[in-house]
């Protein structure tokens, strides 16, 4: 979600993300300098003070900018200790729900606040028009339809069998008959899910297992159409530009909608035949718009 403040600074300013895999990976890909906080001393500043003799993998900064839960304000005094004379400003990792605003614009407005050269509406109407993941020169025919069936939260997924139907449905759609291969994309969260997708393999249909980084997004980008949960897969599908069909069973939909401009989402509590005839008709919507 930091993606379309960051494209929007572009190269006014020289920024350094400092947050986990896998996301990092993509934001280097897009051309950021990044610190992965798994390593390099990063847990120091969570300690009750920050060791002196630890530096963090850096240089110095005029601005450090945090997105998390700082209720005692320690962490606040160690990046101060570890950034001398750098404004130190630190936020909820969150919007509040009651607040009605999309996260990506929430970072966008906040990190303006710090006064750094971020226009939270331009940034997200830019997001909302372009695939800020890829060029144009890699744009291929779509020929593929792919699903993830799975997310980070079991309580987010809908059950193996609406994804096996909707795949089955869909591929009947006259703009996809010549996207012939349906991929059906598991990550760690969905090992358990191989033994009923494997018994299901044919030559119309396959199953990929944890694939790397840059095969998963040369399988997106080859993708005529995308659809699954709120999850990382879908966001990235979403800005990378393959059309998106995302599904909300509990979540904040207006927080958390994927972006890009070729999505649409759907939000239901219960995979039934309503929810089932939804997303169809809102894959059905963005085939019409990308194959007209």
């Amino acid at each position: 979600m930091l993606l379309p403040a960051l494209k929007d600074m572009g190269k006014r300013v020289q920024v350094m993300v400092a947050g986990r895999e896998p996301g990092l990976s993509f934001l280097r890909k897009a051309g950021f300098q990044c610190a992965n906080m798994e390593c390099g001393g990063w847990h120091t500043l969570f300690q009750e003070r920050p060791d002196s003799r630890q530096r963090l993998p850096v240089p110095s900064q005029e601005r450090v900018v945090a997105y998390l839960t700082d209720s005692d304000g320690r962490i606040v005094r160690n990046l101060r200790a570890s950034f001398p004379g750098a404004g130190v400003h630190v936020f909820p990792a969150y919007p509040a729900p009651e607040d009605k605003v999309h996260v990506a614009r929430y970072v966008c407005a906040t990190l303006a606040q710090t006064g750094l050269p971020v226009d939270p509406d331009g940034a997200m109407e830019r997001v909302r028009n372009r695939a800020l993941l890829k060029e144009a020169s890699e744009a291929v025919p779509g020929d593929l339809i792919v699903v993830h069936p799975g997310s980070g939260s079991p309580r987010k997924n809908f059950p193996p069998e609406f994804w096996l139907a909707f795949l089955e449905r869909i591929a009947k759609e006259p703009a996809l008959r010549s996207s012939k291969k349906g991929i059906v994309l598991l990550g760690p969260a969905e090992e358990d899910l191989q033994g009923f997708f494997g018994k299901r393999v044919s030559r119309a249909l396959e199953m990929v297992f944890c694939p790397r980084d840059e095969e998963l997004v040369s399988l997106l980008v080859r993708a005529a159409l995308y659809a699954g949960h709120d999850s990382g897969v879908t966001h990235l599908a979403a800005m990378l530009g393959t059309p998106t069909v995302a599904v909300f069973r509990q979540d904040n939909l207006f927080m958390w909608h994927p972006l890009g401009p070729c999505t649409r989402a759907v939000q239901s509590p219960k995979p039934d035949r309503i929810c089932f005839e939804r997303m169809i008709e809102a894959a059905r919507m963005l085939i019409k718009s990308t194959y007209p």
